[in-house]
């Protein structure tokens, strides 16, 4: 089982947070960004995966609106991913 931690508690703005993803989650150079994708990207995954995901308890800049969405995204993806586990720890 691959585990991966990604720690999103900097994050202010998207561009800089799926770049961190793409290169943390390794995704394919075609990534498109955007929580679609990463769903896309999620979901197809074959290999088990424990994700665990360390978020600010007070998300800053963009990230106040964007971070419940993206958080949705992994908890969908898991849903629907049986290859995916994913842990939630708020900073």
């Amino acid at each position: 089982m691959r585990e991966i931690t990604l720690d999103i508690t900097t994050f202010e703005e998207k561009i800089s947070l799926h770049r961190y993803l793409k290169e943390t989650l390794d995704f394919p150079f075609y990534y498109g960004a955007n929580l679609d994708a990463l769903f896309d990207e999620l979901t197809s995954e074959t290999t088990p995966h424990r994700i665990t995901i360390i978020y600010p308890k007070k998300p800053q800049g963009m990230m106040v609106d964007y971070l419940p969405r993206i958080l949705n995204v992994f908890h969908d993806a898991a849903r629907d991913n049986y290859h995916l586990e994913m842990i939630y720890q708020e900073a």
